[in-house]
């Protein structure tokens, strides 16, 4: 990522898109890659007057803006009123694949009607699964003790028999992405439980990282249950704590991303790629502090050892991307800049 300058200079001509549907003749060429609406975000804050929402605040504006910039597909969420016809008629016109994004019910025993309306308009727009998470936010941050780990995992095992034969009557998979709350081996316990053909695993190519899991293993092992992607590169660095990780340009990371997303394509030929660069700080993965493996304090010796030694053969040889230092506008930019190269480096990495 460049300076502050170059990304605004960079950035000007693409500004304008976020405002209007860009007409037929500047829409870049159609690429094999889509993006999920986390890697949108300084888009969705422009379009929404600078509020943090989930979801477009103008679903339909949304579509045409990310085809406009190459995108050969969109994932995410959606108001209960979105008008279904007019969308799946946008998402047609501009020949992008879709994928749903939606929240299952908080705890086991609540009422499952609003998310059956969820998955049922997503059927109708046409979407090739509806991808979904246990848990939002991040293992090693929020749980301060291995009980309140398992108090959730109690509860989000729950919650999961409740939703999935919701999947099943509705008939659109569910893709459960793995993030940051399982380990791989947790996560593939999980997906085992079930042999519906309408529940398995949204691959996230980076997420598992931070749990000192290894990121070709992951790839490897949630395989025979992949039913949608986040496919991204990633960054790493030291830092006094731990290590820092980044989500980077194709071109920037250490994973190799065609011959992972290949493994993935063999076990489901009908998954799309969708990539998930999300243009932030780095993220601070705290593997030398206690509180980091207090609900897995059976891994801190090996897992430790062996991520180090990865993160230390991978570290990045350029600072990895930093955009707090920068204002709105020129946040906004970088997002865009950072969309339009994945989509251009998919044309040819996985056409």
């Amino acid at each position: 990522m460049g300076t502050r300058r170059d990304i605004l200079m960079g950035g000007a001509a693409l500004a304008a898109c976020s405002a209007m549907p860009a007409m037929a003749a500047d829409m870049r060429p159609r690429s094999p890659l889509g993006v999920a609406q986390t890697a949108l975000g300084h888009y969705f804050r422009k379009q929404n007057g600078g509020q943090r929402r989930r979801g477009p605040a103008d679903p339909y504006a949304t579509v045409d803006y990310v085809r406009s910039l190459g995108a050969g597909g969109l994932q995410m969420a959606l108001a209960p009123d979105t008008d279904v016809k007019k969308l799946r008629g946008v998402l047609e016109k501009n020949n992008l694949f879709f994928e749903g994004d939606a929240r299952m019910i908080e705890k086991a025993g609540d009422d499952t009607a609003d998310f059956e309306r969820t998955l049922r308009m997503f059927k109708a727009l046409g979407a090739s699964c509806v991808r979904t998470v246990s848990f939002v936010g991040r293992r090693y941050e929020t749980f301060d003790s291995l009980q309140a780990y398992k108090d959730w995992k109690a509860n989000a095992d729950g919650v999961l028999a409740a939703c999935v034969p919701i999947a099943d009557k509705v008939g659109i998979p569910l893709a459960m992405e793995n993030h940051k709350d399982r380990v791989v081996d947790e996560e593939v316990e999980v997906l085992k439980k079930y042999s519906s053909e309408y529940f398995g695993a949204l691959v996230d190519f980076g997420n598992n990282i931070s749990m000192c899991d290894d990121p070709v293993d992951v790839i490897h092992k949630l395989a025979p249950y992949v039913k949608a992607t986040h496919v991204k590169n990633m960054g790493v660095a030291r830092y006094d704590d731990g290590f820092l990780l980044s989500e980077v340009l194709f071109e920037d990371g250490f994973l190799d991303i065609p011959a992972l997303y290949a493994v993935l394509k063999k076990a489901n030929p009908k998954i799309n790629p969708m990539h998930e660069l999300i243009t932030r700080d780095p993220l601070k993965v705290p593997v030398l502090t206690d509180k980091y493996w207090v609900t897995w304090p059976e891994r801190s010796g090996l897992y430790l050892e062996r991520t180090l030694r990865m993160v230390d053969a991978n570290a990045s040889k350029k600072p990895l991307p930093t955009i707090s230092n920068l204002d709105a506008d020129a946040q906004f930019a970088a997002e865009q800049s950072n969309n339009i190269k994945c989509f251009d480096w998919a044309r040819k990495a996985l056409a």
